[in-house]
């Protein structure tokens, strides 16, 4: 549910991406056949790859366990998306997991790294647009 939050978050901003000429690209830990339900539901027309082993997540440092996910914090967090209509209907992956922000050039330097701490934290779009703004212009 926090996750389909962070993506919705993502959508109205796709424009400003592709000026930017970023590409969003989703990665996510459940098996592949709930990509499609996750595009469904979500309306992200990206890119969409998942790990169901989390190799990716691993290498890149990203949090798992279970406090990260299970705190007054994220309990608010998930209540405020489900009053904006991003329900969970069932587990899609590992719940412990915790994702990120990785921006990426076409040269392979990385001039964007953010690391989510807890579920429900996670790099505002504006956030990324601005610490990337005009860096990779089409």
């Amino acid at each position: 549910m926090i996750c389909r939050r962070q993506v919705a978050d993502l959508i109205p901003k796709q424009a400003d991406f592709e000026e930017n000429a970023l590409k969003l690209t989703v990665i996510g830990n459940g098996n592949s056949y709930f990509i499609q339900a996750f595009r469904e539901d979500t309306g992200f027309q990206g890119e969409i790859y998942t790990d169901p082993t989390r190799q990716s997540y691993k290498l890149l440092g990203f949090k798992k366990d279970v406090t990260s996910s299970l705190n007054m914090k994220t309990l608010k967090t998930g209540l405020k998306g489900l009053i904006e209509g991003h329900s969970q209907k069932s587990i899609q992956g590992d719940p412990w997991q915790q994702g990120g922000v990785i921006v990426i050039t076409p040269e392979q330097s990385v001039p964007f790294f953010y690391v989510n701490q807890e579920a429900g934290d996670y790099a505002p779009p504006n956030t990324i647009l601005m610490e990337n703004k005009g860096r990779h212009r089409k």
